[in-house]
Formats: structure tokens, C-alpha cells, sequence
């Protein structure tokens, strides 16, 4: 027996065979494969497309319609090629719902062919319309999708709720929150407002667009909320900065009845990072507990993370330990936890584990591992680590690379590191900051402010830790002129609040040059 799901009703089919032989027609064959593409089994849909094909039966547009959707929803890029020449071969492709679904599947994978399907439909509605400015969106071409809405209205079509939700996150990522302003004046006026997902969409572009109030008060208009309404608006508060709405927010769905989402968890897991409460934390993993949320690995992963920036080694471990299938994600993370967190043996301990597993470490791991290195100058194991990443292919990573500088450094082996440096060809400030701490390390003050000013000719805005690392290479070398200098530079040019860091270098000058008392005296007004 085979059955199929119509969305009205459930009709069971006998042997396919056999039922088709006592009606072959091409709106018998059209019926049963659009009912299996509704019906969400699109591998049989195109099964009966090719028996239907095989038997002599010429589709109709509206079978090739539906046989490009089964195949959209099977991803089969090959056969939309053959299909789409099918459509050309019976002259289907001027029929708009058929271009339309040919320019849906095209519009994450062939932007071009998505332009031609486009420019050769003479009579274009409101749904190609909104197609080709959702492809557009989707590949970035925002401008693009905001002269496709312009041209649209030049030519008297007015856009529809596709249309507005394609167009709301182009108005966020690029900026024009003016337009976005207007669509939603516009779908109040054609009561397309009460439309959950242009509801949704709005809070959306206003929390990208750091108008959290806006956001709030969409949510409070929303007559009915979905649980894409919640999601939104609690990645809102993280993206805005107020993290202790989550937590409201997680009550007042509770109290509606809503079941927190994976990404809702893991914004949960933010929130609490952000306002630096262990307790909630400790809460957030119970009810992840409760829920059954760490069977997936990325809450796991960040519950593990979120403990480690506590300082708590050990409820990360046994978070660690509760994961059943542990990934590469998972695996590193861990490594990393131990690495950073001063226990750079059980980094390496953790990655012989892995090992054992046939986990294959990805350039995260590696950075992990050369950090653990540096800490433990472990010199054959970091020359062990260099020559797997060279196999594997990660030379151009540019974090690793860094990483590998500041091991030489911390060897005391500078030319290597410099070696390293110079062959990075895209510096960022991590990779800036490796070099300035590696000379700091060695006593090379001068080289360490030369690369510091070299950094800045490049355009790049230093931050505190790099501000950190050079003021310590010059309380080294006793560069007290310097030191001064830039440490007032940060705070007057940069706009950098210090940190017990960046204090820790200037009383090191201070005891340095053997001015005891102006170092107590600083540490007094530092207190």
C-alpha cells in the first residue's frame, strides 16, 4: 500500500501502477505529485514526475511547478539544470509561477541565472517581484533590492507581505532605517500589520538597528505572538545590551505557555554572562537540564564556556563529561577552556583524549594547543603542532599564525617569530599584539614601540590589550618617557578606561627605576 497526505483529506492510492493505468491523465499524474510535494515526500513526487514521464504523458506547467519545488526541497542542484531545461524545451519558462519557482531555487546559488529568469518574464506580479528582491537580499546586493522596489511601484505594483519581509533586514544590514520606517507606515495603511511575521520582521530591523524601545513596542501592539515573536525579541535584548529583560521575557512566556528554543537558551546563556551572575547561570543550566537542551551540543558547549568565564574549571569539566556526542566544537572548546584558564597540561591531556576518539582538530583546537605550548614550553610538542597545521592547511589562518609567534617568542627563539610575522600577510590586531608582547618578553622595548607605530600605519585602532603588551615591553626595558607617554595617549587619544593591567605596568617602572614611593602613591590612587 502507498498513501499519500492531500491537504485536505487523506487519500489512499493501490499499487501506483496499476491506479494510473485506469486513469492516465495529466491531471491525474499533476495531482498525485503536487499532493506529495504538499504532503512533504518530495523524493516520490519526482518518482511518479518520471513514471508519469516514462509513459508517454506530456507535464503541464503546473506539473513542472510543482516537480521544481520537490526538487528545491531535495536540494538537487544537478536536476533543476535538466528541469529548467525542460521548461525551456515545452515553453513553460514565460509562465510566471513557473520562473518564479525556477528563480527561488537559483536565488541562494546562481545570482546571474536569478537576473535572466527575471529580465525575460514580460509581465511581471507582485510575486516575481518579491522574489527577485528576496534573492537579492539574500545575496547582499541591497541596493539592488531597493531599486527592484522603487521600479516595482513605478509600474503600479504594490508590494505585498513577501515583499515587506524580504526587504525589512536589507533596511537593517544597510542601514536605511528611513525605508523601513515607511513599509511600516505602508503595511499599517493596507492592514498588513497584523501579520505576525511583518510584526516580527519590524522588531527585527528596529533591534538591528539599536532601537530596542521600538522593538519593545511592537511586541506590546502584537495581538497574537509566535514563538519566532519571543525568539527575536530576546536576541534583541543581548544585541541592545539588556540582559535582565531577558529574564522577564523568559517569565512572560512561561506564563503564555511558550517552550524556550535552542537559540533562546544560548541567549539566555549571554544574558547571564552579561550581568555577571553565577546563580543565574547555575538556573539557566537546570532548566537546559530539565529540557532536554543538552542534547545539542552548541548549549553544552556555551554552558561550558560560561562556566569557564566564572573561573569555574570544574562545573566546566562536568558539563564537559555530561555531552554524549562530543564534536570538534565541543572538543576545542574545552581545550581552550584549560588553556586559557592557566592549566595548559590538561589542554594537552584533553587533545590526546580527542585523538583517541578520530576527532580531526580544526584551527581553533590548534590555536588552543599553541597557546598550552607557550605557557608549558613544550618545544618538540609546538614544533609537532606547527608541522600538523602546515599539513592540514591552516598556515593562512591568521589567529594560528599568531599563535605561533607568540610560542617562538616565549622560547626566547625571536627570529622565528619574526619569521612567522612577516609571512602573515593579513595582520590583525591579535597578530600585531603577538609580536609586540613576544619582543616585550625578550627585552626588546624598541622593536616592541617600532612594531606598535608600524601597526598604526597601517590604519589599525589599538585596544587595551595591545596597549597592555607594549607598555609592559617598555616597563621592561625601563622606557619611562614612553611609558608615560602612551599610557596618558590611551587614556586622552584613544578613549581607553585602564585596567589593573595596564596599572600593573606603571607601578613595574615605578619599582623598576626604584621609585618605591611614587609607586605606593600610584597604587593609593588607584585604589
Amino acid at each position: 500500500m502507498m498513501d499519500a497526505t492531500s491537504t485536505k483529506k487523506r487519500v489512499y492510492f493501490e499499487d501506483p501502477v496499476e491506479f494510473y493505468a485506469q486513469r492516465e491523465d495529466v491531471i491525474s499524474w499533476t495531482s498525485k505529485i503536487t499532493n506529495l510535494v504538499r504532503a512533504g515526500q518530495p523524493e516520490s513526487a519526482f518518482g511518479f514526475f518520471k513514471m508519469m514521464f516514462s509513459n508517454g504523458h506530456r507535464p503541464n506547467y503546473v506539473t513542472m511547478l510543482s516537480v521544481i519545488r520537490a526538487i528545491d526541497a531535495l536540494s538537487w542542484d544537478s536536476m533543476i539544470e535538466v528541469m529548467h531545461g525542460v521548461t525551456i524545451k515545452m515553453g513553460f519558462e514565460s509562465e510566471v509561477a513557473v520562473s518564479t519557482a525556477l528563480l527561488g531555487f537559483y536565488s541562494i546559488r546562481d545570482i546571474e541565472t536569478v537576473w535572466k529568469l527575471f529580465n525575460q518574464i514580460p509581465c511581471k506580479d507582485v510575486v516575481l517581484w518579491s522574489a527577485i528582491i528576496s534573492a537579492c537580499v539574500k545575496n547582499g546586493q541591497y541596493s539592488e533590492a531597493f531599486d527592484l522596489l522603487r521600479e516595482m511601484q513605478d509600474q503600479g505594483v504594490q508590494p505585498n507581505q513577501v515583499s515587506i519581509v524580504s526587504i525589512l533586514p536589507a533596511c537593517a544590514d544597510f542601514g536605511v532605517l528611513s525605508l523601513g520606517k515607511e513599509l511600516h507606515a505602508f503595511s499599517m495603511r493596507k492592514d498588513f500589520y497584523s501579520m505576525v511575521d511583518i510584526q516580527n520582521s519590524l522588531m527585527d530591523m528596529y533591534s538591528k538597528c539599536r532601537m530596542f524601545e521600538a522593538s519593545i513596542k511592537v511586541l506590546k501592539l502584537m495581538r497574537k505572538k509566535d514563538a519566532v515573536s519571543w525568539k527575536i525579541i530576546t536576541h534583541a535584548c543581548i544585541q541592545n545590551n539588556c540582559p535582565s529583560e531577558v529574564f522577564k521575557i523568559f517569565s512572560r512566556m512561561r506564563s503564555l505557555g511558550f517552550e524556550l528554543s535552542e537559540m533562546m537558551v544560548l541567549d539566555m546563556i549571554s544574558a547571564v554572562l552579561l550581568v555577571d551572575e553565577l546563580l543565574l547561570g547555575l538556573a539557566v543550566h537546570c532548566y537546559a537540564l530539565k529540557g532536554g537542551f543538552l542534547c545539542f551540543i552548541l548549549v553544552g558547549t556555551e554552558l561550558l564556556q560560561m562556566y569557564a568565564k566564572f573561573g569555574d574549571l570544574r562545573l566546566a569539566k562536568l558539563v564537559f563529561d555530561e555531552l554524549v556526542d562530543k564534536d570538534i566544537i565541543a572538543w576545542s572548546a574545552m581545550i581552550s577552556v584549560y588553556s586559557h584558564g592557566e592549566d595548559p597540561l590538561n589542554a594537552i591531556q584533553t587533545f590526546k583524549m580527542m585523538q583517541s576518539t578520530n576527532e580531526k582538530p580544526n584551527e581553533r583546537t590548534f590555536v588552543s594547543l599553541m597557546d598550552a605550548c607557550s605557557s608549558l614550553g613544550a618545544k618538540e610538542l609546538g614544533e609537532s603542532i606547527q608541522a600538523h597545521t602546515i599539513k592540514c592547511g591552516y598556515t593562512s589562518n591568521t589567529h594560528l599564525m599568531s599563535a605561533l609567534v607568540g610560542f617562538y617568542c616565549t622560547l626566547g627563539r625571536i627570529k622565528l617569530g619574526e619569521h612567522v610575522f612577516d609571512e602573515i600577510s593579513t595582520k590583525d590586531l591579535i597578530c600585531w599584539n603577538a609580536m609586540i608582547k613576544g619582543y616585550g618578553l625578550n627585552g626588546c622595548g624598541n622593536k616592541a614601540l617600532n612594531t606598535f607605530s608600524d601597526m598604526l600605519s597601517y590604519g589599525l585602532k589599538p585596544n587595551g590589550v595591545v596597549f597592555a603588551s607594549l607598555l609592559s615591553a617598555c616597563a621592561q626595558c625601563g622606557l619611562e618617557k614612553e611609558v608615560r607617554m602612551w599610557f596618558r595617549s590611551m587614556i586622552d587619544k584613544y578613549g581607553i578606561t585602564p585596567t589593573e593591567a595596564h596599572y600593573a605596568c606603571i607601578v613595574d617602572l615605578l619599582v623598576r627605576k626604584g621609585k618605591i614611593g611614587e609607586a605606593v602613591e600610584f597604587v593609593k590612587k588607584c585604589q
